[in-house]
């Protein structure tokens, strides 16, 4: 049985929130592979450019599946 009802105390994050988590987890991925890069002050500002890009992509795509599912 699934219920769409919340705790009590527990609003959830909504779709911003979840995009959000999904960003920073992106965010962190470019900055651990920026840091490989041996490119000066180039390395790790454009993994994290890069890692942002593709969390919010990664995210959307998954939100959005999840939603045309009905799993949301």
């Amino acid at each position: 049985m699934t219920s769409k009802n919340t705790p009590p105390g527990a609003a959830g994050l909504g779709i911003w929130g979840n995009l959000g988590v999904w960003i920073a987890f992106g965010c962190l991925f470019g900055v651990v592979v920026g840091g490989f890069f041996d490119n000066g002050a180039l390395g790790i500002p454009l993994g994290v450019a890069l890692g942002t890009a593709l969390g919010a992509a990664v995210g959307s795509v998954f939100i959005a599946r999840r939603n045309s599912d009905g799993g949301s």
